[in-house]
C-alpha cells in the first residue's frame, strides 16, 4: 500500500531537477547560436532603408526635372531633409515624405548625394 502511494505521487509530481537543467541547457545553447545571428542582421535593415530613401529622393528630382523640362536645377551644397522648403520644392508633388530621415545635397545636374543619416 505504501509503495502504491509513492508511485502515484511520482506520477502527479512536477519535473525533476535533472529534467529542468537539461531544458535550461538546451535553451542556453539555442540562445548562444541565435543571438549573434540576430545582432548581425539588426543594422542591415537601416542600411537598406537609407539606400532606398536615397533612390526615392533621386527619383523625385528626376521626375521634377522631367516635368519641368529642366536641364539644370539650383545646386544645393547645404544639406537638407525638408523638401517643402527646398529649391526646387520636391514635396508633396514628387516626394511624399518631408522631412526625410537622411539629409541630402544635389548638384546642378540634379544628382542627389546622401549626406548624413541618423
Amino acid at each position: 500500500m505504501f509503495a502504491t502511494r509513492s508511485a502515484a505521487n511520482r506520477r502527479q509530481g512536477g519535473f525533476t531537477l535533472v529534467e529542468l537543467l537539461v531544458v535550461i541547457g538546451i535553451l542556453a545553447a539555442l540562445a548562444a547560436v541565435v543571438i549573434p545571428n540576430v545582432g548581425r542582421f539588426a543594422g542591415s535593415g537601416d542600411t537598406a532603408a537609407n539606400s532606398t530613401e536615397a533612390d526615392v529622393v533621386q527619383a523625385a528630382m528626376d521626375l521634377f526635372m522631367a516635368d519641368t523640362a529642366a536641364l539644370a536645377v539650383t545646386a544645393n551644397a547645404v544639406a537638407t531633409a525638408d523638401f517643402l522648403a527646398s529649391n526646387p520644392v520636391l514635396a508633396p508633388a514628387y516626394i511624399r515624405q518631408s522631412p526625410t530621415k537622411c539629409t541630402y545635397t544635389w548638384t546642378v545636374d540634379g544628382t542627389i548625394a546622401q549626406v548624413a543619416c541618423p
